[in-house]
């Protein structure tokens, strides 16, 4: 992941925090909001990874297509 995604996480926690009220924050501890980093982290880096599959399997078809020689040029 790039470092911009790896900073992500942290950006969504932050924002996370600053939406909830004070007394929304007293009943969640650092290993909770720690917790949901890592939970955001794997989100992307599936999503990730589902969109490089999917860029693949269009590159592959291009090959296929580009492969194929047309005898009526």
């Amino acid at each position: 992941m790039t470092a911009e995604n790896i900073n992500l996480p942290d950006k969504v926690v932050i924002a996370f925090k600053n939406i909830l009220s004070e007394e929304a924050k007293s009943h969640i501890s650092d290993k909770e909001f720690h917790e949901l980093n890592l939970i955001v982290h794997e989100a992307l880096s599936q999503q990730l990874t589902h969109t490089v599959d999917i860029i693949d399997d269009v590159s592959r078809q291009l090959r296929r297509m580009t492969d194929h020689q047309d005898i009526d040029l």
